[in-house]
């Protein structure tokens, strides 16, 4: 066993007795050299290993590493699971890159049959300088400089800190075969150019370079875990179900405030993939800005101003309620249903319960939505007001108005629904028959 290898294990802690563990093998040197090092290590930890080999079915040497891996591991006496795909029609009919293609078409692979297992790679320090270069010239924030880590959800890489030198060094010596994959040496993909011709120009810089971006990794590391418990410990402060608190947002740090922005996006919207920096900075001017503005996020999503609160949600089609006539007893309307009663009796249930005078009421009753020039007495006022200024003074969505039911009689607004009635249908000394209205699964 490397003696590199065991340490770097050791250090990182990921490995207990009696894992069961998936490797991943290409047949290359990096997962060659996983593979050898836990066979020497199997016995020691009594490990359950079993291999994996995914056919990419793009060049005309794959079959011959399939083969190879094949051979290796019944020699070594271990389980070996092949399966072959094709990535560039994969790539072409989900209209991914054909690295992105075969990530994706690995790990599932590796999932479907490692169920209670671990699942290992052979990603090593060059991978993550080259990925967090790559994250670079992508455009990236903190967290992309951390790069690969040693761990993720169920996949762990015991490689991460050991360069590729030091893994070819030690397969030479020991004259442990291998095969190479020829495309590694093509520029066709990113990461080969990265790694072919950018990190030697970077090489003339600074011979050490490899190292200089992993003390960059780890640094970028420990200010994400750093910013990820303050995004925590301010998240809940800040967000209720799908909107954001004004005031909350406006005391934090711009930086917090745009990462907190960025948890909210990526746990609620990431399957709609508009998590981007002009998103989140339209996000954060909408909180600093005035109410009723509104910004499209793409995909269907928008974001918008209310008050003291800012939505991201989905963009709705409108629909409208339809107005209906009330009697006695339930009314089930599109606004809610309405119990009425004379006697004072009320149903059972969270509801709204307002008692007006029935003698006050103008001919017959009925439930509509708010139309223009409307005007509403609330209760305690001695003149009508516009409701659309008794909705402004209550802060009440603007997108929510047209929703919100109104119980009127011939005359004029007796009750806006979950909120006052009007002063003209009040009960007072001289009250002789009331009225009980009761309101249940308000919808708005």
């Amino acid at each position: 066993m490397d003696k590199l290898f065991f340490e770097n294990l050791k250090k990182l802690n990921i490995i207990k007795k009696g894992d069961k563990l998936t490797l991943a093998v290409s047949g290359g040197a990096d997962s060659m050299y996983l593979f050898y090092n836990f066979m020497d290590l199997r016995d020691e930890l009594d490990l359950d290993i079993i291999v994996c080999h995914l056919n990419h079915g793009i060049r005309e040497t794959a079959k011959r590493d399939e083969d190879f891996v094949k051979n290796i591991c019944r020699d070594y006496g271990v389980k070996c699971l092949t399966k072959t795909v094709n990535m560039d029609e994969f790539a072409r009919v989900n209209k991914l890159s054909s690295e992105e293609a075969g990530r994706i078409l690995r790990y599932e692979f590796f999932r479907e049959n490692s169920f209670g297992r671990k699942i290992l790679t052979a990603h090593n320090a060059n991978d993550r300088a080259e990925t967090l270069l790559f994250n670079i010239i992508r455009g990236t924030g903190i967290r992309g400089l951390v790069g690969i880590s040693e761990v993720h959800e169920d996949i762990y890489r015991p490689l991460i800190d050991i360069k590729r030198c030091d893994i070819e060094d030690y397969l030479h010596k020991n004259n442990l075969p291998y095969v190479e994959d020829e495309t590694n040496f093509e520029e066709i993909y990113t990461r080969n150019k990265i790694r072919l011709r950018l990190i030697p120009k970077l090489s003339e810089l600074n011979p050490n370079i490899i190292d200089a971006l992993l003390r960059l990794s780890e640094n970028a590391s420990d200010a994400s875990d750093f910013i990820e418990e303050l995004v925590e410990e301010n998240y809940s402060k800040c967000i209720r179900d799908n909107y954001f608190l004004v005031d909350e947002m406006k005391e934090l740090n711009k930086f917090l405030a745009c990462e907190i922005i960025k948890s909210y996006l990526a746990k609620n919207f990431y399957s709609e993939n508009i998590l981007s920096r002009d998103n989140i900075l339209g996000i954060y001017d909408l909180i600093l800005g005035e109410s009723g503005r509104v910004i499209n996020l793409g995909s269907k999503i928008s974001a918008r101003k209310s008050y003291d609160k800012v939505f991201v949600e989905e963009e709705k089609s409108e629909s409208v309620k339809r107005e209906a006539s009330l009697k006695l007893g339930n009314n089930y309307t599109d606004f809610g249903e309405i119990f009425i009663s004379k006697d004072g009796a009320i149903s059972k249930g969270d509801s709204f319960i307002k008692t007006i005078d029935c003698d006050k009421i103008k001919g017959s009753l009925f439930i509509r939505s708010r139309q223009r020039g409307d005007r509403f007495k609330p209760l305690g006022m001695k003149n009508n007001k516009k409701l659309k200024d008794y909705f402004i003074d209550r802060k009440v969505d603007r997108l929510k108005r047209d929703e919100i039911g109104l119980i009127c009689d011939d005359e004029k607004i007796i009750y806006v629904l979950g909120m006052d009635i009007s002063e003209d249908v009040k009960i007072d000394e001289n009250t002789l028959n009331k009225l009980v209205l009761e309101v249940k699964n308000v919808r708005y």
